[in-house]
């Protein structure tokens, strides 16, 4: 059985530690957390810093997985860590369903009742988290997450970066731009804009990353 290190200690690195379990491919060697002022071993699992996991990765065949639910700090600790894509482990819950022809990047998660339809192209370093549902052909940049019960219809492009809400709806054929949050219960029948949290029915950008104290007016 291959060995893993997971990166991250939270609650979001428990979850994924239990669709780890379930998957059944890999068998935990560490946790590395900066929440740990020092190392030690706890049931034959090395705990410690970040930086202290670099021993266990000397070991080519030991997989990396980076469980933090923030989408740019999760970008941040991959670019501190400096691993290629192809070190990190792709965590897929046995009760998830996958169509014919769908590729994941490294690093990426699929929860359990999660539905990936045919020929979606999900980036690295994503989650596609509890009953989400990404529909055929779909393109997920990397660093994405779609949270428990969101829905995206079919051919939709979502860039990098991107959170989409709990129970949040995007209809067929729609662009949503990087680094955008589309919240919670919001449903987008029009195309999103880049870097803009947008929420409401019909889903309507209110702020800007370069307004952040201000309603947007803008519309793409």
């Amino acid at each position: 059985m291959k060995k893993l290190v997971l990166i991250g200690g939270g609650g979001h690195g428990k979850v994924v530690l239990d669709v780890m379990r379930a998957q059944g491919d890999y068998e935990l060697a560490g946790i590395g957390d900066d929440k740990y002022t020092h190392s030690f071993s706890q049931d034959g699992i090395f705990h410690g810093p970040v930086t202290d996991m670099a021993e266990l990765l000397r070991d080519d065949n030991c997989r990396l997985f980076i469980a933090i639910g923030n989408n740019r700090t999760r970008r941040a600790v991959m670019e501190r860590l400096g691993y290629p894509e192809s070190r990190y482990a792709v965590l897929i819950h046995p009760r998830a369903t996958l169509g014919s022809g769908v590729t994941i990047g490294g690093g990426s998660v699929v929860m359990p009742g999660a539905v990936i339809n045919y020929g979606a192209r999900i980036g690295a370093q994503c989650i596609i988290n509890t009953g989400a549902v990404v529909e055929h052909e779909n393109v997920l940049g990397s660093f994405v997450h779609i949270s428990p019960t969101a829905a995206l219809a079919g051919d939709i492009t979502v860039g990098d970066g991107t959170h989409i809400g709990l129970g949040a709806k995007v209809i067929e054929g729609l662009t949503i731009g990087g680094w955008t949050t589309l919240g919670a219960g919001a449903v987008a029948v029009h195309d999103i804009p880049a870097q803009c949290t947008a929420v409401g029915v019909p889903a309507k950008p209110i702020k800007y990353a370069d307004q952040p104290d201000q309603l947007a007016q803008r519309r793409a």
